[in-house]
């Protein structure tokens, strides 16, 4: 290649410098493969995949009557993707433990070769073709592995239990994605029926507006005014009603359907506060250590290190296997022949370049940061718990100071609207408290959503799968694995 390359380098001699470069690529490119890079560096890769999987078309559902939440999350559960991926990675972890079981059982293997042959002699004779078949079965069973099969099989356990705890993990974050779409679409919707009202309010308070200057008991600032308190409205309604479409789709893609599914939901109801969560919040973070999927997984991942500390140890151990194994040969002019045998076989390893003793600290290490990975994710959930609880009781306190407002300012508005008509009160006094209502209720109903989203949260730090009905008997609806 060196004489190639210096004679593609002269002029008017040797190979011109296009076809060196074609015999270079064929040296170190024979089999063609950079047919499937990208055509340069930034470029997009356009190769055609044929037989590439598609996925299905999510299916198309029509509800009759509105959703609670308990029939939606149900809904969910069996129907969002996320849970299907969880259940079989469960169900490939399940078919790795009858793997690690297998290794106690002996192998049977039956082996059958068919010959047809024909060779000369240096002499050149010819010998005649030879036809032969051999048939032949063999047993083998390892007796002894120092704890290499133990070590595999509680290695597939601890597996199974980190994908089962994965799979509760999965239901618990759809459930949790599925209550805080319902709780903001809810809030959404009751803040468009706030805003509808507020329109109607304003469209009120302009018709007597109009009607007291065409009186001449009100001047056209009182209706300049009116006209900008319901261009707001009506602009807030339009915002509002355009984040409720957007919190639909987030909410049918949550329970595994396609965006522009509408599923019809119960309105939330601004006169019932949120439960109580009547645990201490010491309880509630010693069963979030003691049921949390998240913490439980992590725990389980320090067996799984753990097995395969003995696993590494016992490869570096002998291993003592029984072999046994019978046959027939048959050839053409020949009678048959058998064979058999029995023996056993001892495998020690002296030397692997130390590969074990490498294997054994990295799993070591493997189990140490396990460990601190539990810790660090019982740190995560504690907190969360503890944030959780705070701002469940400081929203719900708020949300029954929201109610009181919203209260007291119906009142406030009942009476300056019956001020106006008979001219105690001014445009701006009614357009002030008409605002003031309006803001009440856009609290009110924030703090309640807040509350049930929050209550979402810890109960998905609890463990729950899907929001209980109250939270205080933790043991009668929690999940366990």
């Amino acid at each position: 290649m060196a004489c190639l390359s210096g004679f593609a380098g002269s002029k008017g001699q040797g190979i011109p410098a296009a076809q060196a470069g074609v015999i270079q690529g064929l040296f170190s490119d024979p089999l063609g493969t950079r047919y499937w890079n990208a055509a340069a560096v930034g470029a997009p890769w356009i190769h055609h995949v044929r037989h590439l999987p598609q996925a299905p078309q999510t299916p198309s559902v029509q509800f009759s009557h509105p959703m609670g939440l308990a029939a939606l999350t149900a809904f969910a559960l069996s129907h969002n993707p996320a849970s299907r991926v969880a259940f079989e990675n469960l169900q490939a972890a399940a078919a790795g433990l009858g793997v690690a079981d297998s290794g106690y059982l002996p192998s049977l293997i039956l082996q059958s070769n068919a010959v047809r042959s024909e060779s000369n002699t240096s002499a050149g004779f010819s010998i005649p073709v030879l036809n032969s078949d051999s048939t032949n079965l063999s047993l083998s069973y390892v007796l002894l592995d120092f704890g290499a099969r133990a070590a595999q099989r509680d290695g597939a356990l601890a597996d199974i239990y980190i994908n089962g705890f994965d799979n509760n993990s999965a239901l618990q974050g759809v459930a949790l994605s599925v209550t805080q779409d319902y709780y903001l679409l809810l809030g959404e919707q009751a803040l468009v029926r706030a805003y509808q009202k507020t329109v109607a309010e304003d469209v009120a308070s302009l018709d007597a507006a109009a009607i007291k200057q065409h009186s001449g008991l009100a001047t056209v600032a009182d209706v300049l005014q009116a006209k900008a308190a319901l261009a707001q409205a009506r602009a807030n309604l339009i915002s509002a009603a355009a984040q409720v479409r957007s919190d639909e789709g987030a909410l049918a893609e949550s329970c595994g359907l396609s965006a522009h599914e509408t599923i019809p939901v119960v309105p939330l109801d601004t006169h019932v506060l949120p439960p109580l969560v009547t645990p201490a919040l010491r309880a509630l973070v010693y069963r979030a250590r003691m049921d949390n999927p998240a913490i439980q997984s992590a725990a389980a991942q320090i067996l799984a290190d753990r097995a395969t500390v003995r696993a590494d140890q016992a490869a570096g151990m002998p291993t003592l296997s029984l072999g046994v194994s019978g046959g027939k040969r048959f050839q053409n002019g020949l009678f048959p022949s058998q064979n058999w045998s029995i023996g056993f076989t001892l495998r020690v390893p002296l030397f692997t370049g130390f590969k074990n003793s490498y294997q054994i600290a990295e799993a070591r290490a493997n189990t140490r940061s396990a460990q601190a990975a539990l810790n660090e994710e019982t740190q995560k959930i504690e907190s969360t718990v503890f944030q959780d609880y705070q701002t469940i009781v400081g929203a719900r306190s708020a949300a029954q100071a929201a109610q009181l407002a919203v209260r007291s300012a119906q009142a406030s508005l009942q009476a300056i609207r019956a001020q106006y008509r008979v001219g105690l009160s001014t445009m701006l006094n009614l357009l002030t408290a008409e605002a003031t209502l309006t803001t009440a209720e856009q609290t009110e109903i924030q703090d309640i959503t807040t509350s049930y989203t929050q209550l979402a949260n810890l109960a998905d730090a609890l463990g729950y799968i899907g929001l209980p009905h109250t939270l205080q008997d933790t043991e009668a609806t929690h999940a366990h694995p």
